[in-house]
């Protein structure tokens, strides 16, 4: 998924690529450097992202997840489902080889920090 945001300093859009897992009609994201990711300050900031999955793109709000129990189900809930989310299983291992990311390491990370990170969930604007 490329999340955009924009810039908290210098307002301009930012966009990275993270992991996500979809949730009925929301879209399910965590910060895994916890609240020292550029993109997660940014959504504090200001909430209104840009959202692209593959083709579909849309305009969404960012909503941090307050609850440390609810974070920590959605984190156990994303490892579950980690086949279907994240960097396509085939590109893992060739990822994980460059050191460039490990995705199923950092599954296990935030699982086993609990709800110590930072969650958020990503509703469509209408």
């Amino acid at each position: 998924m490329l999340l955009t945001t924009m810039g908290r300093r210098t307002g301009r859009p930012r966009t990275t690529a993270i992991s996500f897992m979809p949730l009925g009609d929301r879209l399910v994201v965590f910060s895994g450097w916890g609240t020292s990711s550029n993109w997660y300050r940014n959504v504090r900031a200001n909430p209104s992202v840009t959202v692209r999955v593959g083709r579909r793109q849309f305009r969404g709000t960012a909503e941090v997840v307050p609850d440390p129990e609810r974070r920590r189900r959605l984190m156990l809930e994303m490892q579950k489902r980690s086949t279907f989310c994240g960097p396509p299983a085939f590109t893992r291992g060739i990822l994980k080889a460059l050191r460039l990311f490990d995705y199923e390491g950092e599954i296990s990370l935030a699982v086993a920090q609990g709800g110590d990170l930072p969650v958020l969930e990503i509703s469509p604007r209408p």
